[in-house]
């Protein structure tokens, strides 16, 4: 009999050589970033803690959550402006004040896009 191959997404496997893993963290980008794989890049976000588990109270511990999977590097740090973006205060004077904050957030991961070239 032949080994089926197993289905759905690899397991992090950091002690096989050949497993293409890393993780970007950047300033610019706190409190994100991003974890690379052999098959995507995967955005992170750093918050703390603020329910408990089974009904107890939150420890304020520090935890990482998944935001998004993406397939290239740019997308991922697209999504990473967009989030940082929309973590930005929810009520606007102005049309313009809000696209002077949307600017403002692109232009810091633009910055980072130039510098590597994409």
């Amino acid at each position: 009999m032949s080994d089926t191959p197993k289905r759905g997404r690899p397991s992090k496997d950091t002690e096989n050589p050949n497993m293409n893993y890393c993780t970007i963290k950047d300033p610019s980008m706190e409190p994100f970033f991003i974890v690379k794989d052999a098959t995507n890049f995967t955005v992170m976000e750093r918050t703390t803690s603020t329910r408990g588990f089974a009904g107890k109270k939150a420890t304020g511990k520090e935890v990482e959550k998944v935001v998004a999977y993406h397939t290239s590097f740019k997308n991922a740090l697209n999504k990473i402006s967009k989030e940082k973006f929309y973590k930005n205060k929810a009520n606007y004077s102005s049309i313009k004040e809000y696209i002077e904050s949307w600017n403002e957030v692109k232009e810091g991961l633009e910055t980072l896009l130039n510098k590597i070239e994409l």
